[in-house]
């Protein structure tokens, strides 16, 4: 019982409590290889060069898998298709991907007309600030948070921009000014499209707009000609008479055009003669140009961030630093909003839209049936290792620890794939069976170094602990060496998809163990050979 006191052997009866706890709660889920999954087929808008489909493969596996946990391949086919084929997973997260997938992701923030910055030039999404999360705000409202650094050019844009933007409206009581700001108004994936919207929806959107909606980040007293101008996009108010020439003229410069419902079929047919890409799109809850334009916030500018307070611009103060916000009724909406948008603004746009995507279920490649036979063969393989040890040390007291140890390591390890849910496919078993064999490997090292064999056995049974250390530590820092670049650089190399599983648990594997296996295995071996030297 002495052994149990000391806390390296704690912190290793802990963990192995936690991980057959994660087991049995969570269960461990089975990738595509064991389990099957579901197979896309995602077709580009049109044919692109390798280098670029590459890249929006490298995008899209970002959207998929921002935690780097799940169980999946992606790979180009031509110059116009990505295959993707991932491990089974609920309906709902099915949806959310294909939706992250079919986003093209342009983001932008316009001011008067102008382009202020785009998502490419975001630098990068501020995670952990501490502006970044979910606020509640008071009874039903939660306002999300989204810090974000632009580039130097960017930044430089923004500042001359957005420069003396206020208006001076009144004094307050101090005689400070008060201002009435400009707005900018962000755009994610605004069509490339002539909109013509009737009379009627345009009223109606005026009044909705101006209302405000708090839940849309619509201000109150929002001018719907505001949204319109910072669309950049040709704009019809139809009154019910076709003007043909004006329609070609529109068409010169755009192949496609977006029309309220309500718009007569005479003006369809003649925007069809002309060789317009129809799409009638039907009026929501949401004021229709809003959602037609996909405008998702406004933000008035502040007197500090327009640099009211210098005359000359070359004095202004540059903002490289901003945020995002919006609100919402759950904190559970909230996170969504924001997740979804961080995911975006990090992986990037893509430079070609989403044509279409097909998707499939796809049986298991090896099936449960092989996946019996493989721990089968680790089984086997175990008790081959036991018989080396056995014939190699022949003390039952030195035997027990490195079987004990052994197969706690792959409990543990196990534990960790259950607890983040990281799909176990046959390259992560591989690491399994890597892991297994760095393990007793090391713990034979430790015993072979603490007894001293081949050493001056007179050497301090501290010294030889501390020499056993040194090369277990050693070799787990290599390992973890060797397989951190394909943990790194997964998101950007493709085909390294099948390696990741292999490396993370290897990686892993060998954290448990220098942290929470070997130094308690250390301390067994330590007092049982301090033991039998004493005898």
């Amino acid at each position: 019982m002495k052994i149990l006191k000391n806390w390296k052997n704690l912190i290793y009866i802990i963990a192995l409590i936690l991980a057959i706890t994660s087991i049995l709660t969570m269960g461990i889920p089975l990738g595509l290889d064991f389990g099957g999954g579901t197979h896309f087929e995602i077709e580009l808008q049109e044919s692109i060069s390798n280098e670029e489909i590459a890249r929006i493969a490298n995008i899209i596996s970002m959207r998929i898998d921002p935690s780097g946990l799940k169980d999946y391949t992606i790979f180009p086919v031509g110059g116009q298709y990505i295959i993707i084929e991932m491990s089974d997973t609920t309906p709902s997260e099915l949806e959310t991907i294909e939706t992250r997938i079919r986003q093209q992701g342009k983001f932008e923030a316009n001011l008067n007309g102008e382009i202020v910055f785009t998502g490419d030039e975001i630098r990068r999404v501020l995670r952990g600030d501490n502006s970044f999360g979910i606020y509640k705000v008071g009874t039903n409202n939660f306002e999300w948070g989204l810090p974000f650094v632009l580039n130097e050019a960017a930044t430089k844009r923004f500042t001359e921009k957005t420069f003396h933007q206020c208006a001076t409206t009144g004094f307050d009581a101090s005689g400070k000014p008060i201002y009435d700001c400009e707005k900018t108004i962000f755009f994610l994936d605004k069509p490339d499209a002539l909109i013509i919207i009737s009379e009627d929806y345009y009223d109606e959107d005026e009044e909705l707009l101006f209302a405000g909606n708090r839940l849309l980040n619509i201000p109150a007293q929002t001018e719907i000609l505001e949204v319109i101008e910072d669309s950049q996009l040709g704009f019809i108010i139809f009154d019910g008479n076709i003007n043909e020439n004006l329609l070609k003229e529109k068409f010169q410069t755009n192949k496609k055009v977006i029309i309220s419902q309500d718009i007569s079929n005479e003006l369809n047919l003649k925007l069809e003669e002309i060789g317009f890409e129809v799409k009638k799109v039907e009026r929501t809850e949401k004021p229709w140009i809003w959602e037609v334009l996909n405008a998702k916030q406004i933000i008035s500018l502040t007197s500090g961030i327009t640099n009211e307070s210098v005359t000359d611009i070359s004095q202004a103060t540059q903002f490289s630093t901003l945020r995002i916000s919006g609100q919402r009724t759950t904190a559970q909406e909230a996170f969504t909003d924001l997740e979804e948008l961080a995911i975006l603004l990090e992986s990037g746009s893509l430079p070609t839209p989403v044509k279409s995507i097909s998707r499939e279920t796809i049986s298991p490649s090896l099936g449960e049936a092989f996946l019996s036979n493989v721990v089968l063969m680790g089984i086997i393989a175990f008790i081959m290792v036991g018989i080396v040890i056995i014939i190699r040390y022949r003390i039952p007291k030195l035997i027990l620890p490195i079987f004990i140890i052994g197969a706690s390591e792959v409990i543990i390890l196990l534990g960790f794939i259950a607890f983040v849910q990281r799909p176990l496919d046959l390259a992560a078993f591989a690491g399994i069976i890597a892991a297994i064999g760095t393990g007793v490997d090391s713990e034979i090292v430790i015993t072979d170094e603490i007894l001293g064999r081949g050493k001056d056995t007179k050497e301090s049974l501290i010294t030889r602990v501390k020499s056993a250390i040194f090369i277990i530590m050693t070799s787990s820092f290599t390992m973890i060496a060797v397989m951190g670049p394909i943990v790194l650089l997964r998101a950007s190399l493709l085909g390294l998809d099948k390696l990741y599983g292999f490396a993370v648990i290897a990686i892993v594997g060998s954290l448990i163990g220098v942290f929470v296996t070997r130094p308690a295995f250390t301390q067994i071996i330590e007092k049982i050979v301090d033991g039998i030297e004493k005898k």
